[in-house]
């Protein structure tokens, strides 16, 4: 399907930048282009498009004023210079969020999330490693890496990593299960999974639960009453 797509951004070099890179994805058309907030809010009001490609800091106001007249079944991709925006860009909808310059590969990767579905699940790549979308972009991630995922509300979670690194990811726990190898991660807590791999002590509580101490991890994970009979029977 041809995606009609319309880039929204103050300077016209960043237009025709963006609009160079993506002749080379025979399935997106840049139909339209707009400088300023009226400018954008003319075209959105009389088309509709696939694909919205928008700033946040216009001449006007806010490429978040713009959200009202774009049409609900449209994709957008915020471009800005900004990295402090992204969970407001993430809390409507937006497919990506993506820093300038744009480079070539991580527009690719943009375009390749484009589907029907509004939740993008993280990706298997090849058996051993997954592709993570961030709000600063993407990364692979090596199972063996994955120390833990907790949810913290709102479809926002954080990989504890190796070497006790942390990071940001817009995905639901559901959805990491279901990629995730059963052999190594278990669902601990509603809002816990851990790499069973990882864990270097298991200490008892009185409520019959367990509090989980993880390798290069400072802080430990509990698991609810009713995980800790599977966790038993994992690690014994």
């Amino acid at each position: 399907m041809m995606l009609k797509t319309i880039i929204i951004d103050d300077e016209p070099f960043v237009r025709q930048d963006l609009t160079n890179l993506l002749l080379s994805h025979e399935n997106v058309r840049v139909a339209g282009e707009a400088g300023t907030l009226a400018e954008a809010r003319q075209q959105l009001s009389e088309n509709r498009f696939d694909l919205v490609f928008l700033d946040i800091c216009l001449r006007g106001g806010s490429g978040f004023d713009l959200i009202p007249f774009i049409d609900r079944s449209s994709k957008i991709v915020f471009v800005t210079g900004h990295n402090n925006y992204a969970i407001k860009a993430f809390e409507v909808n937006a497919l990506d969020y993506l820093l300038k310059p744009v480079s070539q590969d991580r527009l690719t990767i943009t375009l390749e999330r484009l589907g029907p579905e509004k939740e993008h699940p993280p990706s298997v790549t090849n058996p051993n490693r997954i592709f993570v979308k961030l709000d600063s972009g993407g990364r692979y991630i090596s199972f063996g890496d994955i120390a833990a995922i907790s949810s913290i509300g709102g479809n926002y979670l954080t990989l504890y990593l190796k070497q006790n690194e942390k990071l940001l990811c817009r995905n639901t726990l559901k959805s990491w299960e279901d990629l995730l190898p059963s052999s190594s991660f278990l669902r601990i807590h509603r809002s816990t999974i851990i790499n069973i791999d990882h864990i270097k002590e298991i200490s008892l509580e009185t409520s019959g639960a367990y509090r989980i101490f993880l390798l290069n991890q400072t802080q430990p994970f509990m698991t609810s009453r009713r995980a800790a009979s599977r966790l038993k029977l994992l690690v014994r």
